[in-house]
């Protein structure tokens, strides 16, 4: 399955992207925020690759890479993953640093919401981040994300320390807000 938005293309991931995610799990500036030990070796890699594949309990993709129309280079990954309930799931994330700041993580998140919210029939998305993870924190409440609480101590990232740990959320209704008065009929 393969999927677009205005610069980016979206699609589960294949064994040739290994390299390209060694890559960006290789940088330090990714893993310090993530909470999950990324796999460095080429086959911890593919195995994990195949575990990301739809099957019949999840028969549509959950995980995808980023890929930048214009190189067709991977820049990253989002999923959605630890589905709460049928109708909620959490919202994961990482661009290799030298794509930031460039506006491809907002680009690919409002592509995701809206995967979300129409294709998968979610209610609620939530997306959990350290504290002092500002730029992400900034990111989500531009996307209409409100804080839900904090968490002391809550995950051990990648620098091996238990950081605070925020949950963001956004409800299905307050993610169509923005777009009621201007395209209420085309969602």
């Amino acid at each position: 399955m393969e999927l677009e938005s205005e610069r980016l293309c979206y699609r589960s991931p294949t064994m040739t992207d290994t390299e390209d995610l060694r890559e960006i799990g290789r940088q330090k500036t990714v893993i310090r925020w993530l909470h999950l030990p990324l796999p460095v070796d080429r086959a911890d890699v593919q195995e994990r690759l195949l575990a990301y594949q739809p099957d019949h309990v999840h028969p549509l993709p959950l995980f995808f890479v980023i890929v930048e129309k214009r190189s067709q280079r991977v820049i990253g990954w989002i999923d959605l993953h630890h589905q709460s309930s049928f109708h909620t799931m959490e919202l994961g994330y990482a661009l290799h640093p030298h794509w930031q700041h460039r506006g491809h993580m907002r680009e690919a998140l409002e592509w995701m919401l809206t995967y979300g919210f129409v294709t998968l029939d979610l209610h609620r998305i939530n997306a959990w981040c350290a504290a002092e993870n500002t730029a992400s924190i900034a990111l989500l409440e531009r996307l209409h994300f409100r804080a839900q609480g904090c968490l002391p101590k809550r995950q051990r990232l990648g620098d091996g320390c238990f950081h605070a740990m925020a949950l963001y959320s956004l409800m299905r209704e307050e993610w169509r807000k923005p777009y009621d008065k201007t395209a209420c009929s085309q969602i």
